[in-house]
């Protein structure tokens, strides 16, 4: 599971922002919250979690400020912040100290499960993690086994729970218990995987193995690649072995 903080000045926003059930459905887990940017910077220095959603506006330090001074303390988490419109030259300053992404107030379902499964992949490739074939879970091997044959399908936990008559939360901490990941990083790694084959095996069209991989938005399939990889496909497919 990947680990969580957050970061809000409004108490009630915040705690309807970790309510969103999107973030267990993806595999992140609530290792914390603040709303006193000050006091979340000690934390997050002795938690060290995984990925920082933080609120771009917030009294004594804003989100950016916060993030710089954890990146100077040495912290090498990742960094979502969530804005409102026209706040854009706070995050362009957000994106050049390295920031992963940005959601938009109200945030929506939809954009939190786009940008939580982009992050997943990118997670997954700095803790290393890598599609598994057998693991002491039966049921887990049927699953991994089903994902590896059918790669280019839209997955989502709902269905594959459906499929193999099991609880999406159950499903969830298998892939936690054996596999160290998250149902959507899993899924992102083997796509990314496949994709990464494919471009060094045949002269397919990038847009064309966007959509074997399961991806119909190619210019999404490309920041998911280029963050898993960092590099552009194209780049990638041209670079030696």
């Amino acid at each position: 599971m990947h680990r969580a903080f957050f970061v809000d000045d409004e108490p009630l926003v915040l705690k309807l922002f970790m309510s969103m059930p999107m973030f267990l459905e993806c595999g992140y887990i609530n290792e914390g919250h603040s709303t006193n940017p000050v006091e979340a910077v000690k934390i997050i220095k002795e938690k060290n979690p995984d990925v920082v959603f933080t609120d771009l506006k917030m009294p004594g330090l804003s989100g950016v400020e916060m993030m710089e001074e954890l990146k100077r303390g040495g912290y090498g988490g990742e960094f979502v912040v969530i804005s409102a419109y026209g706040e854009f030259k706070e995050t362009r300053r957000f994106f050049k100290m390295g920031g992963f992404d940005y959601l938009i107030k109200p945030v929506s379902e939809h954009d939190l499960e786009t940008l939580l499964e982009k992050l997943s992949g990118k997670l997954a490739g700095k803790k290393g993690a890598a599609p598994a074939t057998e693991t002491p879970s039966p049921e887990l091997n049927k699953i991994t086994a089903y994902l590896h044959s059918h790669v280019g399908l839209k997955h989502t936990l709902e269905a594959i729970g459906e499929k193999f008559d099991l609880k999406p939360n159950y499903i969830c901490n298998l892939f936690s218990r054996y596999l160290d990941t998250t149902f959507v990083a899993y899924m992102t790694g083997l796509r990314m995987e496949k994709a990464a084959e494919l471009l060094k095996t045949t002269r397919k069209p990038v847009k064309e193995i966007a959509a074997l991989c399961g991806y119909q938005d190619y210019f999404y399939f490309c920041r998911v690649f280029r963050d898993a990889y960092r590099c552009p496909p194209t780049k990638y497919r041209e670079a030696p072995e």
